[in-house]
């Protein structure tokens, strides 16, 4: 065997320039999507072609593109997909309660339980105080109109407050569920498109070999998912893949089997639940669960306190003025200076609005400037009260707040905590799988080379291949 021959080597000169072109073209890839987060950098992976016998031995003849490998470390992707989802469970939650700071109308401090330090503006703090103030005044002019309508004019802006207060929290649960249902929405029609992705994956490397940008695009949308829900993926013994929101399977080898729907409870609250039994899904993290917990932790106990101390504002204020005698000599024991009964529904009383000379302050019928029933009623500012768990008003509203404060405090912390370790994971992924420009440039110039020298090899032989012809002329 007389070895390649120059036939051969023209082969052999040709399928290294096929290779050399190759390699420029996925370096071009790859720099095309240097800034692209989801793209993971590929790599031509060059084979020795088949060796053929020589006179000298076996021979080599040259190189082929065996395949083009996508770098990928399997381990990050999937701890990315794992601590997204995280990272999003705390962001929904400090969003949402820190516009539930916004609707109580005052920044909270969380370092303290003190409700009159700190709050900035007008709030249910300033109000209750104001009101107890004002019937302190009172006491001491009790037959004064200008005093007791301050009263009137104290009770009515703390009721305003309250009543505010209650309807910012209320109309925010009802957004934060409105948008709870369109994020079951976005789960489901993110489970689609990675079931129709998987499927493509498959479909293309059983016909074409790589889908190296299909499975960019499935990461991205395992991601974008995970942020949503915790979900975790296998595969079969086919790298076939399997998805599961917390535990319940939706894409079984590929193929979307199963989807999420909502539940709605008596209340109107929206919950993620099992498509198939309609079993609501305990979400660990995730954007949704977020919402959910802002909505039915932090939001809702924060409306429930502030409707408590409303209505135990209400019942004490209304149950000492019952008692008492206006500056008419008479008594109304149905007439309490609030009307309602919480936070929702609480009013002054308009007879009292109308005239102030009306509001039940004395003990004494023929007394009139008697000021036991005023006394007692500015007396409740100290007063402790089991209902408000043995706490005054202004202590009950200062530790409620505060609670809130340092909750929406320890959500802030986690989260910049949480954000650490995902950058961390995505500087160490950008490290294996991005794309470096410079040592793609680099590339780019060996392969020139080598391009250039297959060329000349090329050349040569055909020169030689002319003269061999010219020899037999």
């Amino acid at each position: 065997m007389g070895g390649l021959g120059i036939m051969g080597t023209m082969e052999m000169a040709r399928n290294a320039m096929r290779v050399a072109r190759a390699g420029a073209e996925v370096s071009g890839n790859n720099l095309a999507n240097a800034s692209n987060p989801a793209y993971a950098r590929q790599r031509v992976k060059i084979t020795s072609s088949v060796t053929i016998p020589g006179e000298n031995g076996p021979q080599g003849s040259g190189s082929e593109v065996g395949r083009l490998e996508q770098v990928r470390d399997k381990v990050l992707d999937k701890s990315l997909v794992s601590e997204k989802s995280v990272t999003k469970y705390f962001e929904a939650k400090e969003l949402y309660l820190q516009r539930a700071e916004a609707n109580l109308g005052q920044t909270i401090d969380n370092q303290t339980i003190d409700a009159g330090a700190g709050y900035g503006t007008y709030g249910i703090a300033e109000g209750m105080t104001e009101l107890f103030n004002s019937f302190q005044s009172l006491s001491v002019s009790p037959t004064s109109t200008a005093e007791r309508q301050t009263v009137v004019f104290n009770a009515q802006k703390i009721a305003d407050k309250f009543k505010t207060v209650d309807r910012r929290l209320s109309d925010l649960r009802t957004a934060i569920n409105d948008e709870v249902e369109n994020v079951i929405k976005e789960v489901n029609s993110k489970i689609k498109e990675i079931a129709y992705v998987a499927v493509n994956i498959g479909n293309i490397e059983i016909v074409e070999g790589s889908a190296n940008e299909v499975r960019d695009s499935l990461q991205a949308a395992m991601e974008t998912l995970s942020e949503y829900a915790n979900i975790s993926t296998t595969t079969n013994e086919d790298g076939m893949l399997n998805v599961f929101v917390d535990g319940h399977q939706v894409i079984t080898e590929n193929v979307m089997t199963k989807s999420v729907t909502m539940y709605t409870d008596g209340n109107g609250m929206s919950w993620l639940a099992d498509g198939d039994t309609g079993n609501v899904i305990n979400l660990k993290s995730g954007y949704l669960k977020g919402m959910i917990d802002a909505r039915d932790v932090g939001v809702k106990d924060l409306k429930d306190k502030a409707n408590t101390l409303a209505t135990q504002l209400i019942t004490e204020v209304n149950a000492l003025h019952k008692t008492g005698y206006d500056l008419y000599g008479q008594n109304d024991n149905t007439a309490g200076l609030f009307t309602g009964t919480s936070a929702a529904d609480m009013e002054v009383n308009a007879a009292i609005i109308s005239d102030p000379r009306k509001l039940q302050g004395s003990s004494s019928a023929t007394e009139v400037s008697n000021n036991d029933v005023i006394r007692s009623i500015a007396a409740l500012s100290s007063k402790t009260l089991t209902n408000l768990s043995g706490m005054t008003f202004n202590e009950y509203y200062g530790n409620t707040v505060s609670r809130f404060g340092q909750d929406l405090a320890l959500s802030k912390s986690q989260l910049n905590d949480q954000k650490t370790v995902q950058k961390m994971l995505e500087r160490q992924r950008e490290s294996v799988m991005g794309v470096s420009v410079d040592e793609e440039v680099a590339n780019l110039v060996i392969y020139q080379r080598a391009f250039q020298a297959s060329a000349r090899l090329l050349s040569t032989m055909d020169g030689l291949m002319q003269d061999v012809l010219n020899m037999t002329r």
